[in-house]
C-alpha cells in the first residue's frame, strides 16, 4: 500500500532537547535530584491539565512554578532556562519539505500544551506553524496519545486511511497504539534510521553520505 500521508510527533522527534546542561544546571539551584526537573514539570498534574485543554499554559506554569517554590516574576526566566537545550532538527525540517514538494501529505500529533500567552502551536512557537498540511494537538482533543481519539482526529484531518499512513514518535506506547489502529508505524530511535524507513516505504528521504 502507497503511503499517502506521514503524521509526526513533535516533542522528542522534531524538538529535542540537545543539551541538558541548562536543566541539570537549574536542578541544581532547586536542590533536585538529576531528572527531578523534568518529572516537576511533564509529570505535573497542571502539564496534564494544559495539555488536555482544561487550563491554560499560564495557568500551568504558574503551578508548577509554585511547587518548586519560584516566585511569580521569575516564571518567564524559569521557563526560557527549562528549554535552552531544546533545538528542531533541521534535517527532519527539510525531509519535511522534500514529503510536501511530492505531495505527500503531513501533519503534526502532539500531546504538547498550547503557548504561553496565545494559543500558538509548539511548530509556531519555531516560526514553523506552516509546515505542516494539518495540526492535531491533545488539548484540542481532549485526550492525550495512545488514546484512540488522537489517533482517529488525526486521520479524519488528513483525509488518509490508516495503512496510508505512517506514523512517527518516540514513544513505544504511542506507536503500539498506532499500530492497533492499523496505522504504519516507526518508533524514532534517530534520523539514520529513519530515513532507512522512509527509503523502505518508497518515500522521498536524504541520501547516504558517501
Amino acid at each position: 500500500m502507497t503511503t499517502r500521508a506521514v503524521l509526526w510527533d513533535w516533542g522528542g522527534v522534531i524538538q529535542r532537547t540537545e543539551d541538558p546542561a541548562p536543566r541539570r544546571a537549574l536542578e541544581a539551584e532547586l536542590g533536585l535530584p538529576p531528572g527531578g526537573l523534568e518529572r516537576a514539570v511533564f509529570g505535573s498534574h497542571a502539564w496534564d491539565l494544559a495539555s488536555t485543554g482544561r487550563c491554560g499554559a499560564d495557568e500551568a506554569w504558574a503551578a508548577i512554578a509554585a511547587d518548586l517554590g519560584i516566585a511569580s516574576e521569575g516564571i518567564d526566566r524559569f521557563v526560557e532556562r527549562f528549554f535552552d537545550g531544546d533545538r528542531v532538527d533541521e534535517a527532519l525540517v527539510a525531509l519535511i519539505r522534500r514529503l510536501r514538494d511530492a505531495r505527500v501529505r503531513v501533519g503534526l500529533l502532539s500531546n504538547a500544551p498550547p503557548g504561553r500567552s496565545s494559543a500558538a502551536s509548539a511548530a509556531a512557537r519555531w516560526g514553523m506553524d506552516r509546515l505542516f498540511d494539518v495540526q492535531i494537538f491533545s488539548y484540542q482533543v481532549g485526550a492525550l496519545k495512545p488514546d484512540p481519539r488522537m489517533y482517529r482526529a488525526a486521520l479524519q484531518a488528513l483525509g488518509a486511511a490508516p495503512r496510508e499512513t505512517l506514523f512517527i514518535d518516540d514513544a513505544p506506547a504511542n506507536v503500539v497504539a498506532a499500530k492497533a489502529m492499523g496505522i504504519d508505524a516507526v518508533l524514532f530511535r534517530g534520523v539514520p534510521g529513519l530515513l532507512d524507513a522512509m527509503r523502505k516505504r518508497g518515500l522521498p528521504a536524504a541520501r547516504r553520505k558517501r
